[in-house]
Order: structure tokens, then C-alpha cells, then sequence
């Protein structure tokens, strides 16, 4: 009966927490060259810190 009452607490929080997040926006004009560049550049900062 514990278990039960737990886990049905647990899914109410989780039903909260995903109806209080915000919406993923897509974006419909995303260019994947820059993707790729943007991407390239971070993992070149992360090399230049080791």
C-alpha cells in the first residue's frame, strides 16, 4: 500500500513538472552548416583548455 501511495505521489510530480515546462520551439529556418561550424568552434574551445 506504501509502495502504491509513493509511486502515485511521484507520477502526480512528474505530470506537474511536464505540464509546467515550457514547449521545445522548433526552429523552421535552422541552417546546418552553421550547426556544424557552431559545433566545430565549441570543440575546439574545449581542446584549447586542456
Amino acid at each position: 500500500m506504501k509502495l502504491l501511495k509513493l509511486l502515485s505521489c511521484l507520477s502526480f510530480i512528474a505530470l506537474l513538472g511536464c505540464a509546467s515546462s515550457e514547449p521545445v520551439v522548433q526552429q523552421q529556418d535552422s541552417n546546418a552548416d552553421e550547426v556544424r561550424a557552431n559545433s566545430a568552434k565549441a570543440y575546439s574551445e574545449l581542446d584549447a583548455e586542456k
